[in-house]
């Protein structure tokens, strides 16, 4: 009689159960109200427990014989199935489930979200910085200028296995006779090289020594030493024609910072060779002893002479406290010296010998950017760095109030004559500039007219990335002296229309001192290279003009020294019509006001302010005879669009202007329209 009542309360039981499983598997936790962090009970695995009364066994009753039947008929089986799952299709999203309303939830209510503008970003103002300043940011950034090392064609001897020979032969001899093989033979390419070298630096080397009282003959240490390379760099530190360590080089004066490392300076480091080696003489009254301690040091040199009671290199060398590279040392530069004197007698006859320098030597401001000097004088860049190959940057040290500087000869006085253009135009200004949002190198140097090679050396960026905030350095050029005041607090317009008021002011000196030539004419010297054309596109003339003022046919060969008459120079060089378009975002010229005219040159003349639309567009036209028009060039405008505007090409107007290729222009830049179309 009990075991029917039993068997129904077993399966009124599991129906319950499973009814739960089934809510649970349809509606989440927190639907149900419960809190998801702690763990759902009952589970439906939990239900398996009453499997101990074996219900499978039990044979199944209709549902019409539970007395109670307020749950749906169940199977039996549900109760050790898995709660039942929904396919994907019939899923719904948890965002959209909405909970039952009688089931109350005890979630808080989600709060409204306040959305609050960010506040806009003080840009911060650029700051000028002083020389003492601009040292300080550079070196504290990581060096960049990294030389390679010299390959050193005397440290070893191929056929000895790659290694110098222990033995040690009786005095220098063999030694001697081995080094010139070498160099005949395997390192023939090399020597070659050098001896060709040799012609461009061997005389003033001579002449300083001489002044110290020194053979000439020691100048061929320094082609032992480097080849007569200014830039030869060795593992040891050692650097230029004479190898200084940065120690011994500031003991005799030669100065060593990030902008200038004068120990490849051939001049100056050549008077502290000399001095060096006149005190190691000195030192042990032997030209031997003397040349082995430049190699080794002189510390130890007297230490081996107090050793072994010797002061004959020959005898020195057949111990083995001296490295093997100070014991060929003394013979290799005997050989050097042996081959360099007769050169045709072992084999080198055909060696072509670089030009002696010959050059000027002016005093210029110190950071003076070379390239823009360059541009003044008529020099390339490369060329300026070649003559003085001891500047490590783009420009004359900043620490220094002035610097001697080399130029090509008869150079010297065409600097002197742009002296106060070059402290103008080629003055370096350094300015402690906020890097901003989005703001990248390119961007920044098309900004301030720089270059981003010189922004990431200055601040010893590896790429091209920014970090947001980052301090950088940028060099200026062209700010005016009550701009260029360290300390000083420049904003982007304050800076914009100073870079516009230097342009102004330079366009107006020069055209004073065309006014003035126009009426007398001038002469200019012809240097090195020069030819009629040259000398009429440097001083604006034609070359028809210039040929006939001198009673020479145009194309005429010219020596360097000869004078030359500029004859005067008509309206074309400095008159015209100058074309400013409207800016609304900038003031003075730019914004439609006419600038105060030149003496002597033609009436100035402003383009109508603009429509509302934007900046005013000269209509396309040439340049009326005997007229140039100077353009200033806008926001957004480019080469091509400028020369549409006036009918030309862009190569008539980049050759009026002696633009590169691919140069880009900067706005508020004047650019000369040619008159011919």
């Amino acid at each position: 009689m009990k075991f029917p009542f039993r068997r129904q309360f077993v399966i009124s039981f599991a129906a319950a159960f499973a009814a739960f499983a089934v809510m649970g598997a349809v509606c989440p936790p927190a639907v149900l109200g419960a809190d998801p962090s702690l763990p759902r009970a009952p589970e439906v695995p939990a239900v398996a427990a009453p499997a101990s009364v074996a219900v499978p066994s039990v044979p199944a009753a209709p549902p019409a014989a539970v007395p109670t039947a307020p749950a749906p008929p169940v199977s039996p089986a549900v109760v050790i199935l898995p709660p039942p799952v929904l396919p994907p299709a019939a899923a719904q999203p948890a965002s959209e489930t909405v909970p039952d309303a009688s089931v109350p939830s005890r979630l808080p209510s989600d709060p409204v979200p306040v959305i609050e503008a960010p506040p806009a970003e003080e840009k911060k103002p650029d700051v000028v910085l002083s020389p003492v300043e601009v040292d300080f940011q550079v070196l504290r950034n990581k060096e960049t200028d990294v030389e390679p090392a010299a390959r050193d064609i005397f440290e070893r001897l191929p056929g000895d296995g790659g290694k110098i020979r222990n033995t040690i032969p009786e005095g220098l001899g063999t030694r001697v006779d081995k080094w010139m093989r070498y160099f005949q033979s395997t390192g023939r390419g090399h020597f070659e090289r050098y001896l060709s070298r040799s012609g461009k630096y061997a005389t003033l080397m001579k002449e300083i020594l001489n002044k110290y009282g020194l053979p000439g003959d020691l100048i061929y240490l320094a082609l032992i030493e480097s080849g007569f390379s200014p830039k030869a760099y060795s593992v040891a530190n050692a650097s230029g024609p004479w190898q200084f360590i940065a120690e011994t080089g500031k003991r005799y004066g030669l100065k060593i910072d990030w902008w200038a490392d004068e120990r490849r300076d051939y001049e100056k480091s050549t008077h502290a060779a000399a001095s060096y080696l006149r005190d190691l003489y000195g030192m042990f009254d032997s030209w031997q002893l003397a040349t082995a301690a430049y190699n080794a040091g002189e510390g130890k040199i007297s230490r081996a002479v107090d050793r072994y009671k010797s002061n004959e290199y020959a005898q020195l060398i057949k111990y083995g406290y001296l490295a093997p590279e100070t014991k060929d040392y003394v013979p290799k530069m005997i050989a050097a010296q042996t081959i360099a004197k007769e050169p045709g007698k072992y084999g080198f006859g055909g060696v072509e010998y670089q030009s002696p320098l010959e050059f000027d030597k002016v005093e210029v401001p110190g950071g003076i950017d070379l390239a823009v000097l360059g541009e003044i004088i008529g020099v390339p860049n490369d060329s300026l760095r070649e003559w003085n190959p001891e500047l490590r940057r783009f420009c004359t040290p900043p620490n220094r109030a002035s610097y001697d500087l080399r130029v090509p000869l008869s150079y010297g006085r065409v600097v002197k004559e742009h002296l106060d253009e070059i402290r103008e135009d080629a003055k370096v200004t350094f300015i402690l500039h906020t890097a901003a949002k989005g703001e990248t190198l390119d961007s920044l140097a098309e900004k301030y007219d720089s270059s981003a090679t010189s922004i990431r050396e200055l601040n010893g960026l590896s790429g091209n990335a920014l970090k947001k905030s980052a301090k950088l350095v940028i060099p200026v050029t062209g700010l005016g002296p009550e701009d260029a005041i360290p300390g000083k607090e420049l904003s982007a317009d304050q800076l914009q229309m100073s870079q516009l008021r230097s342009e102004e002011g330079r366009r107006g000196k020069r055209g004073r001192r065309q006014a003035r030539s126009k009426k007398s004419g001038s002469s200019v010297t012809a240097r090195k290279g020069d030819t009629l054309s040259k000398i009429a596109n440097r001083s604006g003339v034609s070359l028809s003009a210039l040929a006939k003022a001198n009673g020479l046919a145009s194309g005429a060969r010219i020596k360097a020294g000869k004078r030359l008459k500029i004859p005067g120079r008509g309206a074309d060089d400095d008159g015209g019509l100058v074309i400013l378009a409207r800016d609304s975002t900038d003031g003075g010229a730019a914004n439609g006001k006419a600038v105060a005219p030149v003496k002597g040159a033609a009436q100035v003349k402003a383009v109508a302010p603009a429509k509302e639309t934007g900046p005013a567009v000269p209509a396309p036209h040439p340049a009326a005879p005997g007229k140039t028009i100077r353009h200033i060039v806008q926001k957004g405008e480019t080469l091509e669009k400028i020369a549409r505007q006036y009918g030309l090409t862009v190569d008539q107007i980049s050759r009026r202007n002696k633009l590169k290729d691919g140069q880009k222009i900067r706005r508020g830049r004047v650019l000369m329209i040619p008159s011919e179309s």
